[in-house]
């Protein structure tokens, strides 16, 4: 016959009144079952040091930068100032139809209705693809082929036409 202790099959366990499973947790703990909040850790992805404040703007160890926001892209032209944001892609040209941004562009005539194509992909990696456009895309003043993808980086410039340059900032 089993000791009082053990259970039988199907029937619950029933909770001890006082005993060593009570001592595990503190009293507020053990009624409500969950973890606290704060106990994630933040580290520090250069120096892997466990960071006191997790909003902190740079490691208090290694003071290097942390991220604290998702990556963006920004195009710095002369009459005006794009972002992009991870997964979007913006259409670069005069046409209102068919770029959201067409004010930036409809003063230079050289530049297509449906110029080029720019984006951010989840890495953080920009993008530009030349759409076809008659007088071209350029990054640092070499042209791309029609419907090639470039990598764009932080300080390139990136021309549309003969006109219309823009400084790519990625933040």
């Amino acid at each position: 016959m089993p000791s009082p202790g053990h259970q039988h099959g199907g029937r619950p366990p029933t909770p001890p009144p006082y005993g060593r499973e009570a001592t595990l947790l503190p009293p507020e703990e053990a009624q409500r079952r969950q973890p606290p909040s704060d106990s994630t850790a933040f580290m520090c992805p250069h120096c892997e040091h466990v960071l006191g404040n997790p909003a902190a703007a740079q490691c208090d160890n290694c003071l290097r930068p942390l991220r604290q926001q998702a990556p963006a892209l920004r195009l710095v032209f002369p009459n005006g100032e794009l972002k992009v944001s991870v997964g979007q892609h913006l259409v670069l040209g005069r046409d209102a139809g068919q770029s959201p941004v067409a004010n930036t562009f409809t003063q230079y005539d050289n530049v297509s209705r449906r110029h080029s194509t720019v984006w951010l992909d989840p890495s953080g990696t920009a993008w530009v693809r030349d759409e076809g456009s008659t007088n071209g895309t350029f990054v640092n003043g070499e042209r791309l082929p029609r419907g090639v993808e470039a990598p764009l980086r932080d300080g390139d410039q990136l021309r549309l036409a003969a006109d219309v340059t823009g400084t790519v900032q990625l933040t």
